[in-house]
């Protein structure tokens, strides 16, 4: 008989300064999964074929964000294998379903689903991700799975890249939960919460992370619609245009708090952002900024519309910076 796995809040860490949430952890005990007996043993291993049945995904429209501990990751009851090390896909079609993942995943095929699983990662030594979709294969889509490294670091961050869907996916214990790097992207039904936060980080030179929820460098047609936000030092959604244009950003039917402001959008040498629509959102009042929901240049123009702060229900109003 396998043995049920529980899920307890992350080790103290040395040279950080937690952040809220992790001066007052909250324990998960939740018997969500089995894990098998018998491990995949390998350090690096190269899946090529089909682990599962596929199963569809569809999106759901919401009123109002119910992404959380019941609704997101690994479905209660599932079955897990442990696999041992890095998994690098390049095989398109690739299906990876009720996998224990102890090590990276790494995306180098067009296709590929990733459900029913928990990536834990390992120990890294230069920042990273515990999904990699740095080169942008088309069609990657990872659903009811949870990212929570069980090395917890300043290196570590969960999903990377562009081109993929995530549907009902709980990510905490990273710097940043997505870092989107190109287009096509939804983020929706999911949970990202509970950021690493360190006080001195040396991939920042020492100084504070810069830890988000979601971190938007380049890319068009990117959809964040049905999701629970919170725990970012930084933003909940920064917008940074780093490599290059953003266009045609939605952000619709969250719950999102937390963050110095909680959107933040920022233009710097590419100008102004074309498309963003922030509409029926519900943002908490826990930014470092006092009523900071969405911060703009005035020179980007959002469609904005019924976004309220919860739980008084007073209209948000973009602050201009």
């Amino acid at each position: 008989m396998p043995n049920r796995t529980t899920r307890s809040h992350r080790p103290s860490h040395t040279n950080s300064t937690p952040n809220q949430h992790q001066r007052h952890p909250r324990i998960f005990v939740r018997s969500r999964f089995l894990v098998g007996a018998s491990a995949i043993a390998a350090t690096a291993f190269a899946l090529t074929g089909i682990v599962s049945p596929a199963q569809a995904v569809t999106a759901v429209h919401f009123r109002t964000a119910t992404a959380g501990a019941t609704t997101t990751g690994v479905p209660s009851g599932t079955a897990l294998t442990v696999h041992s090390g890095d998994l690098t896909i390049t095989k398109a079609g690739t299906i990876v379903s009720g996998l224990d993942i102890r090590g990276l995943v790494k995306i180098q095929a067009a296709n590929v689903t990733i459900k029913n699983s928990i990536v834990r990662g390992r120990t890294m030594n230069a920042p990273g991700a515990l999904i990699n979709n740095l080169g942008g294969f088309s069609g990657l889509k990872i659903t009811d799975t949870e990212l929570y490294p069980s090395n917890p670091s300043p290196d570590v961050n969960g999903i990377y890249g562009y081109n993929f869907t995530a549907t009902r996916v709980e990510i905490h214990g990273v710097i940043d939960a997505v870092h989107i790097t190109g287009s096509n992207v939804t983020i929706q039904q999911s949970w990202l919460h509970s950021n690493l936060h360190y006080t001195n980080d040396p991939n920042q030179g020492g100084s504070a992370s810069h830890d988000d929820s979601i971190q938007i460098q380049k890319g068009s047609n990117i959809r964040v619609i049905g999701n629970t936000i919170s725990g970012a030092h930084s933003a909940g959604v920064q917008i940074t245009q780093d490599r290059g244009d953003v266009s045609n950003f939605t952000f619709t039917n969250n719950n999102a708090d937390g963050g110095k402001c909680t959107i933040n959008i920022a233009q710097k040498t590419y100008g102004p952002i074309y498309g963003a629509v922030i509409t029926d959102n519900k943002f908490g009042r826990n930014t470092r900024v006092v009523n900071c929901a969405i911060i703009s240049p005035s020179t980007t123009k959002i469609s904005t519309a019924r976004n309220y702060y919860t739980p008084d229900s007073k209209i948000v109003s973009v602050h201009t910076g």
